[in-house]
């Protein structure tokens, strides 16, 4: 990572192609930054946490939700998602770090960060440090920084975790109980054919709606998670009852056409289910 042009507390990264490779990228931070007005309509492209220091700011989310952002919050903004943000108490001091890499988005919904929100932090100086160790590491011109930036990030992610509280909306724990009958329901009648139109009947909300709170919870689209948990049980099968055909197999978990289990094993396990079957 080559250091990049920098302006007073701001420095932003040159990546390498190496860096480029990396599951977690430190790409910018700006660290005791007066924040100015923003107006982000088409998003950030990257992700970005952005910490108050001092005063107070107001975030706009999609042309309608406001939410103040004051002492010991922050606001974590997904890529893409339209924004804007003003200071209301001057000076509106902030400290901002910007990231990115193939293995975020699914870390963050691990970690029960499924959406741009703000959010309540109970120690800032942590964070602080982080940002801190971010701003000098873009700073200096000096072997596996990217490297160095990509622990910074991880580190991050799970300092947040420890550290802050959802102030907006059902937490994660709340939202994966709420979807409890729809995982029992799959599990049930993995056999079958399953739609989303049933799964978002048994917690009584629109498929559309369903489609949103399934993948912020698991990462999956429903589709995604049901053909996985066949697949799962799939190998098993073909481990545990080796006088079954791979059509019949295919059967048990849900899959009336041969040639779409194969397609669908093969692209989870990257080999045929009867190659799979010969290997184990």
């Amino acid at each position: 990572m080559n250091k990049a042009p920098k302006d007073e507390n701001v420095a932003y990264a040159d990546p390498t192609e190496m860096d480029k490779e990396l599951p977690y990228q430190l790409i910018g931070v700006g660290y005791d930054f007066h924040q100015h007005p923003t107006d982000r309509p088409f998003g950030y492209p990257t992700y970005q946490w952005i910490q108050t220091r001092q005063g107070c700011g107001v975030l706009r989310l999609d042309g309608k939700d406001e939410y103040h952002i004051g002492m010991n919050q922050g606001m974590l903004l997904y890529p893409g998602d339209a924004h804007e943000y003003w200071e209301v108490e001057a000076p509106w001091q902030v400290h901002w770090i910007s990231f990115n890499g193939y293995h975020i988005e699914r870390m963050l919904h691990k970690l029960g960060f499924d959406r741009t929100g703000i959010f309540s932090l109970s120690n800032t100086s942590i964070t602080e440090n982080l940002m801190q160790r971010a701003f000098q590491v873009l700073s200096h011109d000096a072997p596996l920084s990217g490297m160095d930036g990509s622990v910074i990030i991880y580190q991050l992610l799970f300092d947040l975790h420890r550290g802050i509280k959802i102030s907006e909306g059902p937490s994660h724990g709340e939202r994966t109980t709420r979807l409890q009958p729809v995982f029992d329901h799959i599990k049930n009648n993995i056999e079958y054919v399953i739609t989303v139109e049933e799964l978002a009947d048994l917690i009584g909300i629109t498929s559309q709606h369903f489609c949103v709170l399934f993948k912020d919870v698991t990462g999956y689209r429903p589709i995604d998670y049901i053909n996985s948990r066949r697949i799962k049980m799939a190998k098993e099968l073909l481990v545990k009852e080796p006088s079954l055909q791979v059509s019949q197999i295919g059967k048990r978990v849900g899959f009336d056409n041969n040639s779409y289990f194969s397609t669908i094993f093969r692209k989870y396990e990257g080999i045929s289910p009867r190659k799979y079957k010969e290997l184990h």
